[in-house]
């Protein structure tokens, strides 16, 4: 019977972690969008470091896959067809980490490797690293950028 409980206690405590870090999934996945478009192609190079990120960072690999990359798809697919709109929803998203220097920090990391992963570092995208600096609240500079 305590087995019951310690599987049930641990399951638990996954969906609270879950819960406390979707705001996380979302401006990461908003801004991988962001940055991976920004050049006006999105390579497979781009994609496997969103995949990387995803099994690598703690507050990600919590998730199914497929729910961070549909995550992704929709504000991917968005910047193609409505790009004024899906911009700013994913700014928003985005800002929401503007009160924790861990997930913002964490954030434009995984930006910039996706912004690095073609060997391609455009001025495109880190114009977009710049703005999402802005937004979660970090100086470029202090990071290097």
């Amino acid at each position: 019977m305590s087995g019951f409980f310690s599987q049930a206690r641990a399951a638990l405590a996954i969906e609270l972690e879950k819960f406390r870090n979707r705001q996380f999934l979302e401006a990461t996945m908003a801004a991988s969008a962001l940055v991976a478009s920004a050049d006006g192609e999105v390579n497979i190079t781009e994609l496997n470091m969103i995949d990387q990120a995803l099994e690598a960072i703690h507050e990600l690999n919590i998730y199914d896959p497929h729910d961070a990359v549909n995550i992704y798809r929709d504000y991917a697919d968005g910047l193609y067809k409505n790009p004024p709109a899906t911009r700013e929803k994913a700014m928003k998203a985005v800002a929401r980490m503007a009160g924790d220097a861990h997930a913002a920090r964490l954030l434009i990391k995984v930006c910039v490797a996706i912004g690095k992963s073609d060997e391609d570092f455009s001025d495109e995208e880190k114009a977009v690293i710049a703005e999402l600096c802005d937004a979660v609240a970090l100086d470029c500079a202090e990071l290097g950028l």
